[in-house]
């Protein structure tokens, strides 16, 4: 009597399936099994920033369009690997930036000129790391300004540059016709312009006159072609008087 052959089919499919299933779950795309909690920030992170997850790696594409990895190390972001490039440098912002503003990390410490009560003085904005975001850190000026009197007591140009910004030597522009008049005649003035006669030494009053700007731009006026501007100064009341006929 002849005997069935045992049929193997069902179980070798049943075990072949067990197999690609466990190969399946060790090599899911994407997964790092040393990788215990925490998740990849959506935005690039900076070197040296904070994180919660250690061993958490990320993969972010940097400004050159290449791909960066970083590394949750110690609490710190810190990048595994990267490809050089030379991207611009962050360039300074035309404007003062206000103090505690977002700024691009690496820029580092830009100039500026502040009108003050001393008359126009440098600034510095310097881009720092705080609390994981790069702000401006706007510096401070201090100035102890000298009365406006004082500067109408300069009788050269030298004496007026002597007494620092807060004043400044003018010299009659070019007005024409019935407009707005001339500075009556050379002298040194307070570098801020007057909006009132309170504002003026006593004995003066707030006048608006036209001024030569070449003077200031250039000890000879080669560079430059204008012959007049108008500037708020306090004059005396007679040059005042005769200005307003």
């Amino acid at each position: 009597m002849q005997k069935k052959r045992k049929v193997l089919r069902a179980p070798f499919i049943v075990t072949v399936a067990a197999a690609a299933s466990l190969a399946g779950a060790v090599a899911l795309p994407g997964c790092d099994p040393t990788v215990q909690g925490g998740s990849c920030p959506e935005e690039m992170p900076e070197r040296g920033s904070s994180c919660d997850a250690d061993d958490l790696s990320c993969d972010y594409i940097d400004s050159c369009d290449n791909p960066i990895d970083f590394r949750c190390v110690d609490g710190a972001w810190q990048v595994e690997d990267e490809m050089s490039c030379n991207p611009p440098p962050p360039a300074c912002p035309e404007e003062m930036p206000a103090n505690g503003a977002p700024c691009d990390g690496g820029i580092g410490t830009c100039g500026y000129e502040m009108i003050t009560g001393c008359g126009p003085m440098p600034i510095d904005a310097a881009c720092v790391l705080e609390d994981d975001t790069w702000r401006w850190q706007v510096h401070e000026i201090f100035c102890n300004p000298p009365p406006p009197d004082q500067c109408l007591t300069a009788a050269t140009a030298n004496e007026c540059a002597g007494l620092g910004p807060t004043c400044q030597w003018l010299v009659p522009g070019c007005a024409e016709g019935s407009g707005t008049p001339a500075l009556p005649a050379v002298g040194c003035f307070p570098s801020l312009p007057c909006e009132a006669d309170e504002a003026c030494p006593s004995g003066t009053l707030c006048q608006e006159v036209v001024v030569n700007p070449c003077v200031a731009s250039s000890p000879d006026g080669a560079t430059c072609a204008a012959c007049g501007a108008t500037e708020h100064v306090c004059v005396p009341p007679s040059a005042a008087t005769t200005a307003s006929k």
